[in-house]
């Protein structure tokens, strides 16, 4: 399938922990741009933060390694893009588990037990970019969509040539880019009934979320969102600007 989502330009690797990695921009969104990395938490020792320049926060003392691996995997892929981009700082901090961006930045992390993705952009594109990758999940899938699904999302994602469980971790997928997307906006928990999605066009591998309650005011109920999708060989990644 035509990757219609990400647009490679570089690719790299700092073994034995960053096995693959790649950046580029999001091809719907130029001005976005992303790294991809899989990372192997075999590899992880906590010697890698000194080694690739980030700090080892507080929050993560007593955190299990997999919680550390997935960090750094992820700071890596950050500081990757702002290196690219000249920034002042190189460092995305956290707070209460939200990424920091440097002064002048926005941007997204999403992370899975193999994945780490990143997107940044400057404040004054006036993006607001969500991202997320999850890895695939069928039977978890089919036992949580009512969580997830609204009966009549459950009826368009059924219909449509993708695998049924495929189509439903799209749509969790594309539910976290948009929470993620709205966050500095909303600054609270909206759920996944926040949101429904109102196309899905697999041809161009885009969909369209359409909020369900009003959330801010100027993020009414009725306002409608746009996205792409993209398959890896083991996950689906969805992104929001």
């Amino acid at each position: 399938m035509t990757n219609t989502l990400l647009s490679p330009t570089r690719t790299f690797d700092a073994p034995p922990f960053i096995q693959r990695a790649e950046s580029g921009y999001i091809r719907h969104l130029p001005a976005l741009t992303y790294c991809l990395v899989e990372y192997d938490r075999a590899h992880y020792s906590d010697e890698l933060f000194q080694r690739f320049s980030q700090p080892l926060p507080a929050a993560l003392t007593n955190a299990v390694a997999k919680r550390r691996a997935e960090y750094l995997a992820s700071r890596y892929c950050g500081q990757v893009l702002l290196e690219q981009a000249q920034a002042a700082s190189t460092v995305i901090g956290t707070d209460d588990r939200v990424p920091q961006w440097p002064a002048g930045w926005r941007g997204s992390i999403s992370h899975s037990d193999r994945y780490a993705l990143v997107v940044v952009a400057p404040e004054s594109t006036g993006l607001m970019p969500g991202i997320d990758i999850e890895q695939w999940q069928p039977e978890i899938m089919l036992e949580t969509a009512d969580m997830f699904a609204s009966p009549d999302e459950q009826k368009l994602l059924s219909a449509l040539t993708l695998p049924y469980p495929q189509a439903l971790l799209t749509l969790f997928s594309a539910k976290e880019s948009l929470y993620k997307s709205q966050w500095p906006e909303v600054r609270r928990y909206f759920d996944f009934q926040a949101a429904k999605i109102t196309c899905f066009d697999e041809a161009e591998q885009r969909f369209t979320l359409t909020l369900t309650e009003t959330l801010t005011p100027e993020l009414k109920c009725g306002t409608a969102f746009s996205g792409s999708y993209t398959f890896l060989s083991d996950a689906v990644i969805t992104c929001i600007g």
